[in-house]
């Protein structure tokens, strides 16, 4: 997560869990942001297509996100676990929002 590199932990192996469940909150929040404002303009409507925006986007997003941290930032790496934490986070965002409206993302109606 950028920006920052110091977490509270005893140990490595705390600190890798801790980051990864970071990356997770941080892209579930983003992509279930980004699922309900795009299912309430009824954009992207049909099968998969929605879920495979915020997925893919995740992916991308996660991807420049590291390159940067891995290039111009000192001390910092390119870490694919990272990524996959993103994708894993962008995903469960798709659990959530059936949860909260009965219905994979698509189409929510408009208040």
């Amino acid at each position: 997560m950028l920006p920052g590199s110091d977490l509270d932990a005893d140990t490595w192996w705390m600190t890798w869990h801790m980051d990864k469940v970071l990356h997770m909150i941080a892209f579930s929040g983003c992509a279930l942001t980004w699922a309900i404002a795009l299912a309430k303009q009824r954009r992207l409507q049909g099968d998969w297509r929605l879920e495979q925006v915020l997925i893919g986007g995740a992916l991308v997003f996660g991807m420049v996100l590291e390159a940067i941290q891995g290039t111009w930032m000192s001390g910092r790496t390119f870490d694919w676990m990272d990524v996959v934490a993103d994708v894993v986070g962008a995903g469960s965002s798709l659990g959530v929002f059936f949860v909260i409206f009965g219905q994979r993302p698509g189409r929510i109606a408009s208040d």
